[in-house]
């Protein structure tokens, strides 16, 4: 059920990507709170693994992005800022 809770806290940023029809985008990680209407966990700050894409079971958060057929390709964790880029 934990896992369940944790894919649908990124469903939104799954479906706000899904509607970029491929275009790539820059959010901040403020951006991606108000799309998730959630705080990011510590991690997504101190821990450049978190934005890796890595579609373990255990990665919600990854497999929201992948899913929607993206991957992250610029990370400045310092900035607060993440692109998505349309995988090939």
């Amino acid at each position: 059920m934990r896992e369940k809770n944790k894919m649908r806290k990124y469903a939104a940023l799954h479906s706000h990507l899904s509607r970029r029809n491929g275009r790539p985008e820059m959010l901040t990680f403020e951006d991606i709170e108000q799309i998730i209407g959630k705080p990011l966990p510590e991690s997504a700050s101190k821990h450049r693994s978190f934005w890796a894409n890595d579609n373990q079971d255990h990665h919600s958060h990854a497999r929201a992005w992948m899913k929607a057929g993206y991957r992250v390709a610029y990370l400045d964790r310092e900035q607060k800022v993440v692109r998505f880029e349309r995988t090939r």
